[in-house]
């Protein structure tokens, strides 16, 4: 039945992956444009150079030659040229944005879970208590708030009025360091305000979902015989958390799977270079190869995430090795 398990669950993974690769390629030059265009009306290109991208680009050939270029690009890790950064090539550009992306998007998969995870489990276990209605009720109030308004909000309060933490980027411009702690702190100092956003709005989920699930363990029948033989209370919460932890798992799987595109509108927002900025400065100049580049890492990403997620599920609960087969 394992074997049955892990199988199926790998041969979904295969699919989603090809049909995440097809999709990779449509939606890009399905938006309205091309690249050439759009850096002509940027920089004021003569239409001669435009032709000339064109044809460099191979925007010029059919759309299936143009697919049988973009998996052989993929596969063999030969990503190609940026258009809008031309002649970086894309790798070069991922591999200098992927560690701002990985520090932020590491510390906040610790902060969210932890923090989320925490208040649930104790709004669960104390549910209908004064303790569990002001958690559910701050958690429905942050998160129905707009992501990027509370992200401006945090600019205007904290960087313009307060002036405690810098409103954008990650390093200072222009800034020389003496010593290695001062590097870090700067980093720590602008990396602040985001990781303090993306933990705010990404908790309340996470609080709300477990609390859900802790409730509904709690009501389950076997809760009921523990209590009524007499198990303290920290086996009875042992037990409950075993069960009620499987939906945030998902969650913080489906997180982590995210790990590499970054927080789009957080990094958007502050200006911050990691992937996820360059995702919006791609989109905005119809990049294709840096697209097709941070989407297909950033599949690989998520498809892992999730399949990682189905195998701790077997391990925390058992039953779930135990499917029917057909």
């Amino acid at each position: 039945m394992l074997r049955y398990f892990l199988l199926s669950r790998a041969i979904r993974m295969l699919a989603v992956f090809f049909i995440i690769i097809i999709l990779n390629f449509i939606l890009p030059r399905a938006m309205p444009g091309n690249p050439a265009s759009i850096l002509a009306n940027e920089y004021n290109l003569p239409p001669e150079t435009v032709k000339i991208l064109v044809s460099l680009w191979k925007l010029d050939r059919p759309l299936h030659e143009q697919f049988v270029a973009y998996i052989e690009s993929l596969f063999t890790g030969q990503w190609g040229y940026s258009y809008k950064y031309y002649p970086r090539t894309v790798y070069e550009l991922v591999m200098e944005r992927l560690p701002w992306t990985l520090l932020l998007q590491g510390v906040t998969s610790i902060t969210v879970p932890a923090f989320g995870m925490l208040m649930g489990i104790l709004a669960g276990w104390r549910r209908g208590t004064k303790y569990d209605v002001a958690v559910t009720i701050s958690a429905i109030i942050v998160y129905a708030i707009p992501y990027y308004w509370l992200a401006l909000m945090f600019q205007y309060v904290f960087g313009y009025q307060l002036r405690i933490f810098p409103i954008a980027h990650a390093l200072t411009p222009g800034a020389s360091y003496s010593n290695f702690l001062e590097y870090v702190a700067d980093v720590l100092w602008h990396l602040t305000l985001p990781v303090l956003v993306v933990t705010l709005t990404a908790y309340a989920s996470y609080t709300l979902v477990t609390r859900n699930s802790m409730v509904d363990i709690l009501e389950e029948d076997f809760m009921f015989v523990a209590r009524a033989k007499g198990l303290p209370e920290r086996t009875l919460m042992k037990h409950a958390l075993r069960n009620a932890l499987l939906p945030p798992l998902t969650m913080l799987a489906i997180r982590l799977g995210h790990i590499v595109g970054g927080a789009v509108i957080t990094e958007t927002v502050f200006s911050y270079p990691g992937v996820g900025y360059l995702i919006y400065e791609s989109i905005m100049f119809k990049d294709y190869p840096v697209l097709n580049a941070a989407f297909f890492m950033l599949s690989i990403t998520v498809i892992v995430a999730n399949f990682a997620a189905d195998l701790l599920y077997a391990v925390v609960d058992p039953r779930i090795r135990y499917v029917r087969r057909g």
